[in-house]
């Protein structure tokens, strides 16, 4: 593939990736950049990494690839306001009166090394800070800009420099984010759409680019030591280029080692944030989670330490990094009950990050009492529902050398084998209620168990598009039902009779299924397994009593909105 190919191939492949609702904006979520189409094409992309060999990105991404887990912190001049970073945007606030809150931003507690102590302890091992988020205020001491935390605030510290310096010193590489084409704080900086204080914002593009954003990621990869990541945003702003995308890239020679979000055309790894699909990525991938619900600061209280840790071990069972997100206080403090959650998710990590470090993705797509990893021949089961029979099932024939919960390693599980699965004999009780972790030590790499819906021959009786693209395990592609529809159904032919006991369906957020149906065929005559109503958005998950089938039909009979299904599948008991 040439480099022009190339670049449009991975600009719409990462726009079709993107499953954004558009209510995202109005909360604060980062939006993937428009993709870019023949016209933007000036020159070729000169992406930093572009030619270097399997092996030496395997070298560059190791660390990134072994971490697992990092801090996003999303920190600036919004805090003050109470509203979160979208505050300006949201309220249409102008240049003049939002600019007001810098005059009063001193955030005298802040502690680089209290809050590279937080993460060390919660069991991070990189961080990304808002060096400058789509409101233009630098949160470093930048040359290009004055309008930064140094110069215009009574603070006149330079917090990134204090925490470039504090997190390795806790064992975190250091991190950075950067709106590159959305900037609501200086002239030409696109400020969305629409411009709601055009006499300040009403600009042009590349000057700013030339003279703003350009100096300031120079700036910071050239003053503040190595950067492990760099991650790169933009709030939907359009008029991204090759040419312009170049300015940016240009600059990384001087950190051979960083690795690059992809949401400045091209980057090392794909991203999610807040909703997760069923499938995972292909590739490297992030997803970025919040401790709250909210990006920047809102006072909000924040989630439950069971939800937390079995989403973020969704993650790691599809082979993901978890890029963790806090939003500090105004004062700089760090909110208590995020501390809290942290330390939590921490204790957990103390006994169970043999699990997550290192590990790639589960051996089985779908298990009804949990997620997996695995690291070489170890398959790890990550036990969220405690089985009250006292026996876990597990569709694996991979004979075993031996099982133990990670919590007593030293005490062997009892193993069997029946009808093709191991069986493995638990205590009564579970010893962590959030996720119990079991070791499986086995002879060899276990087979990977898909979805028996895979590839297999689908047909849906509308649609705008193919309905094969709801079993293709590719989370980038949806079966479309006809524009206006409000019910629809997908056929699968699994080949031959098989035996089903769960359905899981991923869509949008923005396609409501209000009722539906899971069918099967017998004979002439379909028959259903199930009906329900108002189904999950992201992963909608079904187990029920065991039917042997070999074509299988989901039915939905009321729907609304954008009606896609971005996978259908189905698996053994």
């Amino acid at each position: 593939m040439n480099t022009r190919s190339a670049v449009i191939c991975t600009a719409l492949c990462l726009t079709a990736f993107a499953v954004v609702d558009p209510a995202f904006a109005a909360t604060g979520d980062q939006q993937d950049t428009p993709a870019l189409t023949a016209k933007d094409m000036t020159e070729p992309l000169r992406y930093p990494f572009a030619n270097e060999t399997p092996a030496q990105r395997e070298a560059r991404m190791a660390w990134w690839s072994e971490a697992k887990f990092g801090l996003f912190i999303h920190w600036g001049l919004y805090a003050a306001s109470g509203d979160s970073e979208w505050h300006m945007r949201n309220q249409k606030k102008s240049f003049a009166d939002y600019s007001r809150l810098a005059t009063t931003f001193n955030p005298v507690k802040f502690d680089a090394d209290q809050w590279m102590a937080v993460a060390q302890d919660a069991g991070m091992k990189y961080l990304v800070i808002t060096a400058k988020h789509h409101d233009g205020f630098a949160m470093y001491d930048s040359k290009a800009s004055d309008y930064n935390i140094v110069k215009a605030t009574p603070f006149k510290r330079d917090p990134l420099k204090e925490l470039s310096v504090a997190a390795p010193k806790h064992g975190v590489k250091f991190g950075v984010y950067y709106s590159f084409l959305a900037d609501w704080g200086h002239p030409g900086g696109q400020a969305g759409a629409p411009h709601w204080d055009p006499a300040h914002q009403d600009g042009d593009v590349d000057e700013y680019i030339n003279k703003i954003a350009v100096p300031q990621v120079k700036e910071l990869l050239e003053n503040y030591g190595p950067i492990g990541e760099f991650w790169f945003d933009n709030d939907g702003s359009k008029g991204m280029t090759t040419a312009r995308a170049n300015r940016y890239f240009d600059l990384f020679k001087v950190q051979p080692q960083i690795v690059i979000n992809p949401r400045l055309v091209q980057g090392d790894f794909e991203t999610q944030e807040q909703h997760i699909s069923p499938l995972r990525p292909h590739g490297a991938w992030e997803a970025c989670l919040t401790l709250n619900g909210s990006w920047g600061y809102r006072g909000v209280t924040a989630k439950p330490t069971k939800a937390l840790i079995q989403k973020m071990v969704d993650v790691w069972g599809k082979g993901g990094n978890v890029l963790m997100n806090i939003g500090p206080k105004p004062d700089g403090e760090l909110p208590a009950d995020s501390v809290e959650r942290l330390r939590d998710i921490g204790a957990w990590m103390k006994v169970n990050g043999e699990s997550i470090y290192g590990t790639t993705q589960g051996a089985f797509a779908f298990v009804p009492w949990g997620r997996t990893t695995c690291k070489g021949t170890t398959v790890y089961l990550h036990v969220f529902n405690w089985p009250t029979t006292g026996l876990l099932s597990i569709p694996l024939a991979t004979p075993v050398k031996r099982a133990y919960l990670l919590a007593s390693r030293d005490q062997a599980l009892t193993t069997s084998v029946k009808d093709g699965r191991l069986l493995i004999q638990l205590p009564a009780t579970a010893p962590d209620a959030n996720d119990s972790v079991i070791a499986v030590e086995l002879t060899a790499v276990p087979p990977r168990v898909d979805s028996l819906a895979l590839n297999k021959p689908v047909t849906a009786d509308s649609g705008s598009n193919s309905a094969a693209l709801a079993v293709d395990n590719n989370p980038a592609t949806s079966w479309r039902l006809a524009k206006g529809a409000t019910s629809g159904s997908l056929t699968v032919d699994l080949q031959c009779p098989q035996a089903i006991a769960a359905l899981r369906v991923g869509h949008p957020q923005y396609a409501k299924i209000a009722a539906f149906a899971l069918e099967y065929r017998d004979g002439e005559i379909w028959k259903t397994i199930f009906t329900d109503v108002n189904m999950a958005p992201d992963e909608y998950v079904k187990t029920f009593p065991e039917v042997t089938a070999q074509h299988v039909r989901l039915r939905i009979t009321e729907g609304g909105g954008d009606l896609k299904i971005g996978s259908l599948e189905l698996f053994a008991p």
